[in-house]
């Protein structure tokens, strides 16, 4: 009662303008437009407090109303516009709320589709739902969508409404999803609203339409037989006649200033009017009053139905959600450095373990900060002092038995623990299969048992291959696929996660580095930060000899190519935004040739050693551009081809992901292997636009289907099942991790497909919403050269599994690198 006060507006007052616009139209019989008492912010804020202590809800899910609703609504709303459509055909007068429908039919068609797209059926049953009162059956949040519209005469703004929906959850919290379904429900209420206007637009112009009729019938026989026009009012008075304002208006307006014989039907209807206690003038007033107000209904219908698809509801529901500020609280401080899609996600895990425990959400939501609070309980923050380490990572079975959810055994529950067994199980399963249904299709000599084993071992190898295929599609359907989380850096990359885009390249010709220090300011541009830095890391071509004439040449062009990249884009902190890091040639016997020592791979390992600040990190480059002083601060690096193309804000996306609590790097207790989170992120990777048609091979080839993984990466079935993706040495990585994980790992001259192997020990992971390009090979040769290089490596990759490596001169031998032997994959 204080609180009402306090506004100046008694409580019966409010209590007869609360009335529900349901109530009010079943207490008319007629449906009228969802037009209350104006209530200004104030008086919505009170009006939302007092619905949360009146609704009461039903424990039981009913039927889906709104989906049926909304298909008469389009129905009617059609009809409507017909028959609007119709009068200006036949060069009627229209009302200028008639003349707003129609103009905007369009816009509510639009709006009705994007309605039946965001209100799938059911959807409405998910949804608490009123037990009693007008709205009974119907969700919650859309009788509070009615109310809004009604007492904002269609107008939705968005500062009341956020204190109309504050003000309810301070009585009556709201679920996750409702809150979601303000929006649509918002949609709804405005539609229902145009819907009710638009048949009293409709009903009035029939009703004009009669009132032009007998008009016409009356100002033609005053013309011609005015003795006869009596008769013409006893016609019109047996016909009985709409006793409206919309009638009336229009046949006084056709009539009046007319002859004076015209006077006689005025005289009638005046006495007609005089009856029901009415008059002509006022009828005429309530018509003109009545057409204002359904225009500025209308008006603000299709007004709000813009403004609604134009406000960013992601920040309104954010807002209101107090889950949100429970999770806020987040110990580590991470929660609410995210971006919008992680936090959404970790609110999804409170919503569906709310439902299987039975717990309110928020409830769930202090439980999972309970137990983050703990952890910082007299020790140094760790991944478990993160709230989403318990909502969607490891922590999740710990959190559930705090709030007593019982876990069935389920296909998902097995993915998580056994998912080695849960791949390789069908896949032998399928190969079994169907190796037997062939062997006994195919009638074999049974005296001869090794046709049998030969016929076996050939088809094993041929049906592996649609067993692998199936368990891949099986996979997908049953696994739980999902992103991994983010931080966001949609302002710019923070100064702890500096980080360095590096293209390992050669240096051949002059018309080659052009091209290169052009893609990387191609590059920088598409990725502007003051925390990114451009480098290229070159050596020269293979050679018998450790100079050649042209090398001074060739690297004192890129020199003034990278110097020019710098005084064109001036660094705004400080160091240099572009680099060069040259390496001199060394002789390799095993080759017997002078080279850039461990090529791609030694590349990145001489620059991981400069970025840590190793001695002598320097000398093991001829020339360093740039200012190198700022790169000891560098914490990733993305390393690229020199023809890969990284997209708009790709980079903040890479280390966005890669700076996540969940996602940072964390050693065994041997320091040896990460054992959770990854030190490498690999992007998934197409044939770029330009790469793909450039010539007829690229063409032919560049869509070869299968698995490509330099050109599509893997596939998701590995991240989702395994949690970890393979490495094709495209990505970003942790310096630090990185270098710890691989420490002494590879000896010299003996590894060449290096990638795969990182990732193995660094532990990498897929970033699959986020997407690189390159070219195809344009020719038959370079695609030859490419697969050459694989084969070799896959080759060399034998000796990490392999107990026993084949001698130089004949023979086997121990191999004591074998990854195997070492326990290390």
């Amino acid at each position: 009662m204080q609180e009402l006060n306090r506004y100046g507006v008694k409580w019966r007052n409010l209590r007869a303008m609360v009335r529900s616009p349901l109530e009010a139209a079943a207490a008319s019989g007629d449906e009228l437009p969802l037009r209350g008492q104006p209530f200004s912010a104030e008086e919505m804020e009170l009006l939302g407090g007092q619905l949360a202590r009146t609704h009461r809800l039903d424990p039981k899910r009913g039927p889906d109303l709104l989906l049926g609703r909304l298909r008469d609504n389009q129905r009617v709303l059609d009809e409507n516009c017909a028959t609007l459509t119709s009068a200006v055909r036949a060069q009627r007068r229209l009302t200028p709320a008639g003349e707003w429908l129609l103009d905007n039919a369009h816009l509510i068609e639009e709006q009705m589709r994007t309605a039946r797209r965001h209100l799938p059926r059911d959807y409405s049953r998910e949804l608490p739902r009123l037990a009693v009162g007008p709205s009974a059956g119907l969700p919650r949040v859309y009788d509070l969508a009615l109310e809004a519209i009604s007492h904002g005469d269609g107008r939705v703004d968005a500062g009341t409404l956020h204190r109309f929906v504050a003000a309810y959850q301070a009585v009556a919290p709201l679920k996750l999803g409702e809150h979601w379904a303000i929006p649509i429900m918002l949609r709804l209420a405005l539609i229902e609203n145009l819907r009710r206007v638009s048949a009293r637009v409709a009903q009035d112009r029939l009703e004009r339409d009669i009132a032009d009729d007998w008009a016409d019938r009356m100002i033609a026989v005053a013309e011609t037989e005015p003795k006869k026009l009596v008769l013409e009012i006893a016609d019109m008075a047996r016909s009985s006649p709409p006793l409206s304002s919309s009638f009336v208006a229009e046949i006084a307006r056709r009539l009046q200033g007319q002859s004076s014989v015209l006077a006689a039907p005025l005289s009638w209807i005046e006495q007609w009017l005089a009856d029901e206690g009415q008059s002509i003038e006022h009828m005429v007033q309530g018509e003109n009053q009545r057409q204002a107000a359904d225009q500025v209904s209308i008006s603000n219908s299709i007004g709000s139905l813009r403004y609604l698809s134009t406000m960013d509801w992601r920040v309104f529901v954010e807002a209101q959600s107090s889950v949100e500020r429970t999770l806020e609280r987040d110990p580590a401080g991470a929660y609410a450095q995210m971006d919008f899609a992680t936090r959404d996600a970790y609110r999804h895990a409170v919503e569906a373990l709310a439902k299987r425990s039975g717990c309110s959400e928020d409830e769930v939501a202090a439980a999972a900060l309970a137990l983050a609070l703990r952890q910082c309980e007299g020790a140094p923050p760790t991944v478990a002092s993160h709230v989403g380490y318990y909502l969607v990572d490891s922590g999740r079975r710990q959190l559930e038995r705090q709030l007593g959810v019982r876990r069935l055994l389920r296909v998902r529950d097995a993915e998580g623990r056994v998912p080695l067994a849960c791949f390789l199980v069908p896949v032998a399963l399928g190969t079994l299969a169907m190796v037997a249904a062939l062997l006994l299709r195919v009638p074999l000599p049974s005296s001869h048992a090794a046709w049998w084993v030969f016929a076996a071992v050939l088809a094993v190898v041929v049906f592996s291959e649609t067993a692998i295929g199936l368990a891949n599609w099986l996979a997908t359907r049953l696994a739980q696929p999902g992103t991994l989380p983010r931080m966001d850096y949609a302002r710019g990359i923070d100064k702890a996660s500096r980080t360095l885009v590096a293209v390992p390249t050669m240096l051949s010709s002059a018309e080659s580095i052009a091209e290169l220090v052009e893609l990387l300011e191609v590059r920088f541009l598409a990725n502007t930060d003051p925390h990114l830095h451009f480098a290229l890391l070159t050596d020269h071509l293979d050679s018998p000899q450790q100079h050649e004439p042209g090398d001074a040449a060739l690297l004192d062009c890129a020199t003034a190519a990278i110097e020019s990249l710098n005084r064109k884009y001036p660094a705004d902190g400080e160091g240099s935004r572009f680099y060069l890091f040259h390496r001199p040639r060394c002789f390799n016997a095993g080759q017997g040739c002078w080279m850039g020592r461990e090529r791609k791979r030694g590349k990145l390992v001489a620059l991981n050693a400069l970025l840590q600040g190793r001695d002598g990190a320097q000398e093991q480059f001829a020339r360093i551009v740039g200012d190198a002083r700022v790169l000891a601060g560098v914490e990733y690096v993305i390393t690229l081809d020199s023809d890969t193309q990284l997209p708009r804000e790709s980079a903040r996306e890479f280390v966005a992901t890669l700076a996540h609590p969940l996602n940072r790097p964390h050693f065994d207790a041997a320091g040896e292997r990460v054992v959770r989170g990854y030190s490498i992120l690999q992007p998934r990777v197409g044939v770029s636009l330009a790469g793909g048609p450039r010539t007829r091979y690229a063409e032919l080839y560049g869509s070869e289907p299968g698995i490509d993984p330099y050109t599509r990466a893997v596939s998701d079935v590995y991240q989702d099942l395994f949690g970890e993706g393979s490495f094709v040495g495209k990505g970003i990585y942790a310096v630090a991790a990185f270098e710890q994980a691989l420490a002494g790992r590879f000896p010299d001259n003996r590894v060449l497909s290096h990638d795969l192997l990182e990732g193995c020990f660094a532990r990498a992971g897929l970033v699959s919403d986020v997407q690189l390009y390159e070219d195809y090979p344009s020719s038959y040769a370079l695609d030859v050269n490419r697969r050459h290089r694989w084969i070799r490596g896959d080759w060399q990759l034998w000796a990490w599994l392999l107990p026993v490596a084949p001698r130089e001169g004949g023979g086997w031998s121990r191999n004591p690198l074998s990854a195997l032997s070492r326990w290390k994959l």
